[in-house]
């Protein structure tokens, strides 16, 4: 049948239209299919479906081609509930082709017959061989081809399989554009942010904590632009907790804003969390599309475990999800790269010494560390922060040490606290008015730390009553020493040392009038 067969475009969503390129009728008998990609990793297949004579891009005496089992191919093609109908009447590769010839580019036509097509294929014509873009499959007799993705070429990787593209091959070019999904992680800073970075306010990439602290998540996934070619499309965040962060098991999920959680199935553990929908499309009352944003919020506790310093303690993401639109597709998956936050803590160390003599180190003394909300500290016998308590009596007693004056607070956030000395060391004045710390430290409360601690934290500063102390920004300690002086103190004027003075030189003064008296009295007798 010489019917004329005209030139089917791409059928992917993401794809661009293929441009066939005008050749005269004396060309080679082969052509070359070039798809422009600086993707890597892709293994490109061409199978002809149509075989015929190609003359300025149109298709005549058309054949079933060597890449397809045509027998099958047309009893499914009558039997889709799609199609059908278009190839009722059917009988061979030429009508096949005349049934397709109104077909508009990209119509629900056009990709019905790609869908079934790509059932049946038997053995590839070409295959790309660059192990990464421009990819080219070289060789190709004239004909009517679909190209695909080599099965299995994308499991595991952050890609996604181009839908079955359809072209009259002449030495044509393609564009894929295949689309895959991101995900976020982010961590809500308590007090240190700029401003809201679109992921909600505090919402960023480092943040700093007291051992203890409930420390807030989120992550935020969005959809491939080709979201609309898949029947099913399974999405998994896989979320993975550094030893010391304890996940607090109340995840919740979003989609829009509107909360999913029970259609999604949500495990975990200590230190890992996995929130799974095995089909996005079927999660009722809801509309999702692939400008949607799917977010997983929950909680996290600072435990005694946590990394001090520059360490820090990370907690990062990453997403599996369907990268196979095409028939027989649905299990296939990809996974993104991991996406990392980090969470900071600090120690402050405080040693007591001997004022008038500074190398005289100080044990004995005893302290209670409050917080800017007036909280007392609680602390283990290890020196790590347990909690915070409205009550005094249940404050822990902070003592130096005999030997070496030192006392210690692990796991504390950086901020202001305050140092208030209920004994002092024996022998040695008690410190009248409390002790402000000031621990400050400089993040990068941004979107973009890169992984690296050292670009999250960037210095640590700590002052006593604005005297500075010494800092260690990898080890996260902050070091002050507070001083005692010896010896009884002197009350204030107008206390009991003034009237003492004024008794004491009250008796002097009638000392000296009685003396007086008793001369002039000598004087007088002789």
């Amino acid at each position: 049948m010489n019917k004329m067969f005209k030139t089917l475009s791409s059928l992917a969503l993401a794809l661009v239209l293929l441009v066939a390129l005008a050749i005269p009728a004396f060309a080679a008998e082969t052509y070359t299919v070039t798809i422009d990609s600086d993707t890597t990793g892709h293994i490109y297949e061409a199978y002809q479906i149509f075989a015929g004579d190609l003359s300025e891009g149109i298709l005549s005496n058309v054949t079933w081609g060597s890449g397809v089992d045509g027998v099958a191919l047309l009893s499914a093609l009558k039997a889709d509930a799609t199609v059908g109908t278009t190839f009722a009447t059917a009988t061979s590769a030429a009508a096949v082709a005349v049934a397709l010839d109104g077909a508009a580019n990209d119509s629900a036509a056009a990709k019905a017959f790609a869908a079934v097509a790509g059932q049946h294929l038997t053995t590839a014509t070409g295959t790309s061989s660059e192990a990464a873009g421009p990819y080219t499959i070289q060789g190709l007799p004239a004909g009517y081809y679909l190209v695909k993705d080599k099965n299995g070429s994308q499991n595991g990787e952050d890609e996604a399989y181009t839908r079955f593209v359809l072209q009259v091959v002449e030495d044509v070019s393609a564009t894929p554009k295949a689309s895959t999904p991101t995900v976020e992680k982010k961590v809500k800073e308590n007090d240190q942010y700029t401003a809201d970075g679109g992921y909600g306010v505090g919402y960023n990439d480092a943040a700093d904590y007291n051992i203890g602290d409930s420390v807030p998540f989120k992550l935020i996934g969005t959809l491939p632009s080709t979201y609309a070619d898949y029947s099913s499309y399974s999405y998994t965040f896989h979320d993975t907790l550094s030893s010391g962060l304890t996940y607090n098991y109340d995840a919740k999920v979003f989609v829009d804003g509107t909360e999913i959680t029970s259609s999604a199935t949500v495990t975990g553990g200590d230190h890992a969390l996995t929130v799974k929908f095995d089909n996005l499309k079927a999660i009722p009352g809801v509309t999702i599309t692939s400008a949607s944003k799917i977010t997983v919020e929950y909680t996290a506790t600072l435990n005694k475990g946590a990394e001090i310093g520059l360490d820090g303690n990370t907690n990062e993401v990453y997403l599996e999800y369907s990268n196979n639109p095409n028939p027989g597709g649905e299990g296939n998956t990809g996974e993104t790269p991991k996406d990392k936050v980090i969470v900071f803590t600090y120690e402050l160390d405080v040693t007591k010494v001997d004022g008038a003599e500074i190398t005289k180190l100080l044990g004995g003394a005893e302290f209670q560390l409050t917080n800017a909300a007036g909280k007392y500290a609680q602390v283990g016998t290890d020196g790590v922060l347990t909690g915070w308590t409205t009550d005094a009596a249940a404050a822990t007693t902070l003592i130096s040490a005999a030997d070496t004056g030192l006392f210690k607070v692990i796991g504390l956030d950086d901020g202001i606290y305050t140092l208030t000395e209920t004994k002092a060391p024996a022998g040695y004045n008690k410190l009248e008015n409390p002790v402000e710390v000031m621990i400050d430290a400089t993040t990068a409360n941004s979107q973009t730390w890169g992984g690296v601690a050292a670009n999250a934290l960037t210095a640590l500063t700590v002052t006593a009553d604005t005297k500075a102390g010494n800092t260690d920004l990898t080890g996260g300690v902050a070091s002050i020493s507070i001083a005692n002086n010896k010896g009884a103190t002197l009350p204030a004027t107008g206390g009991v040392g003034t009237t003492i003075f004024y008794v004491v030189g009250g008796v002097l003064m009638l000392g000296a009038v009685i003396l007086l008296v008793t001369k002039k009295r000598i004087g007088g007798k002789d």
